[in-house]
């Protein structure tokens, strides 16, 4: 299977809910840890406001930066795919040993090319 391109839009969507769901599993976490050491040690550390500003401050940050290099590493794949013809991606449930490389043609051959034979596995072929 070939990928021969991206939809950045799509990228861009799923990176900021993938990005913005991981943010708020980060708040929670600042949140818990907060109050934790307020329990543990009243009046130690910062406050719970200004510990929660910080975060969501980062938390953005981290959306939109991340978010931003989504989109841009979709779209440097979609200008690359266009010169390198796509990314090749193999689904098989083989996980033998890859075939040799054909050896190289003598210097003075011209006109011949190498072929590959690609041939079907069946269940009965995949090692247990």
């Amino acid at each position: 299977m070939r990928i021969f391109e991206t939809n950045p839009w799509s990228i861009t969507v799923m990176s900021f809910l993938v990005l913005g769901g991981l943010g708020v599993c980060v708040l929670g976490a600042v949140f818990t840890a907060s109050m934790i050491l307020y329990v543990v040690a009243p009046g130690e550390g910062p406050s719970l406001t200004r510990t929660l500003v910080i975060a969501i401050v980062v938390v953005a940050l981290e959306v939109l930066v991340g978010t931003v290099m989504a989109c841009l590493c979709s779209l440097a794949l979609n200008h690359t795919a266009r010169l390198s013809r796509g990314v090749e991606v193999a689904l098989t449930g083989d996980c033998g040993d890859p075939a040799p490389a054909p050896a190289p043609a003598p210097a003075g051959s011209l006109g011949e090319e190498a072929h590959c034979s690609s041939e079907a596995s069946t269940p009965d072929d995949i090692p247990n």
